[in-house]
């Protein structure tokens, strides 16, 4: 078995984008470093993005961590769900210093690519996610 396929749909214009991403379990299976944006197919591509927020909805007992792909993973947010429950999460970074949350672009093998890891995802559980970013400049 895998985890599911995700149906993912992204749009860009050289400066500001945005990605969704959506899955829905039948089997018990995680995704692990799954890519959810990969900046090298963006057109112009940028060196890396900033998120500027995400709109996060789960169906079940699912923790999502996403992070930016690095030999060690930065970290950007974590998501966690409950049992028979819907939870909307709302994160706005654009009132932070730099307007987003951005990279640690020296890290070791920092690619930029945005990237999505679950635990306890089980049968019915689902993830819809909107990520909107932009260059990071």
């Amino acid at each position: 078995m895998a985890a599911p396929t995700a149906v993912t749909a992204t749009s860009w214009n050289g400066t500001r984008g945005m990605v969704r991403w959506y899955a829905a379990w039948t089997t018990a299976d995680q995704h692990t470093d799954a890519v959810v944006l990969d900046i090298s197919t963006l057109s112009p591509a940028p060196n890396s993005v900033k998120i500027r927020s995400f709109d996060v909805i789960v169906n079940g007992d699912v923790d999502i961590a996403f992070e930016f792909d690095a030999t060690t993973d930065e970290l950007i947010d974590r998501f966690v769900g409950q049992s028979d429950q819907t939870n909307l999460f709302d994160r706005d970074y654009t009132d932070g210093p730099s307007n987003g949350f951005v990279p640690t672009t020296t890290a070791a093998g920092f690619t930029g690519d945005i990237l999505l890891t679950t635990l306890n995802a089980a049968n019915l559980d689902e993830v819809n996610a909107l990520i909107i970013f932009e260059r990071n400049s």
